[in-house]
């Protein structure tokens, strides 16, 4: 059987890594990218951005439109190609390198993971697979501590998980404040991960799992939430601060994950510009986690 295909782009600079990807996101079903060196004095970091395209895509088009990508954020590429990567157990083999996390109360292990949780834990199981959300990247850690934090002085009744991957904070938010949790991604497979997740921590009666586009899908529109997590990357974040302020109750609370602190900024004035204000920030190896809270009286912009 034929593995699957994947476009490396090595790139010179951080920002033209993050345009690069979002040309590959048009292309590609799934995107990553990861630093290789950090920057040094005058010289830019380096940057692998992957892609893995349902079918070949690379021709001269493609490739001018990465290359202008990278250049028109001040960066360029050094190197890319496609090809077909033979066919690996990529589950088997996370698995048996997945170790337990302990983030505040919650202990996120995986199904090999066959001895007690430690006292006063929350037990979360999830296994590596396709769906982001081990627990291993900061921006989930971020979002986990968060919640452990704030469930510790507040009752959530109604918690929306935005981009679920694979249902490690819709758990941790219905484990620990014992409410209902409404959890969607719109990558139907991720959303299949995250609901076989759901099955194996027996939470089918607390966790809803479905494949919908965000905010505006009509099982979410239902309702408004007192907790949003959204753990997804800088830009999408910044593009959806208006439909979070819709969905969000007055006073309510949305953890927002995914983006690297220096894109603070633009991610926060379009929050700002919906009347959420950032309550608390935490920052975990470069990756920021903000707390956003709505006023008494949410008003989003027409």
């Amino acid at each position: 059987m034929a593995g699957p295909l994947r476009i490396t782009v090595e790139v010179a600079g951080a920002d033209a890594a993050l345009a690069v990807s979002d040309v590959l996101d048009d292309c590609a079903r799934a995107v990553a990218a990861f630093e290789t060196r950090e920057a040094s004095g005058d010289n830019p970091a380096l940057w692998r951005v992957e892609g893995y395209p349902g079918a070949p895509v690379l021709d001269a088009e493609l490739e001018v439109r990465l290359r202008l990508a990278a250049a028109s954020a001040d960066g360029r590429v050094l190197a890319l190609h496609e090809e077909r990567l033979a066919e690996r157990d990529w589950l088997a083999e996370n698995r048996s390198a997945f170790p337990p996390l302990r983030i505040g109360r919650f202990f996120i292990h995986g199904s090999h993971w066959k001895d007690r949780p430690p006292p006063g834990t929350i037990a979360i199981e999830i296994d590596a697979a396709t769906a982001f959300g081990t627990g291993e990247h900061p921006s989930t850690g971020g979002c986990l501590l968060a919640l452990d934090r704030m469930a510790r002085r507040r009752r959530f009744r109604r918690p929306l998980d935005i981009g679920t991957g694979s249902g490690v904070l819709a758990l941790a938010a219905a484990r620990v404040a014992n409410a209902r949790v409404l959890a969607s991604d719109i990558d139907c497979a991720s959303a299949r991960v995250a609901a076989h997740h759901v099955r194996r921590n027996g939470m089918v009666g607390a966790v809803r799992v479905v494949c919908a586009p965000g905010y505006r899908a009509r099982i979410v529109r239902r309702n408004k939430y007192d907790l949003v997590f959204s753990n997804i990357l800088a830009r999408p974040l910044a593009l959806l601060a208006r439909d979070l302020g819709r969905a969000l109750a007055p006073g309510g609370t949305a953890i927002l994950a995914g983006l690297l602190r220096r894109q603070e900024a633009f991610v926060l004035a379009a929050h700002r510009a919906q009347g959420l204000a950032l309550e608390r920030r935490l920052v975990i190896d470069g990756w920021s986690t903000l707390i956003i809270r709505a006023g008494s009286t949410v008003s989003a912009s027409p």
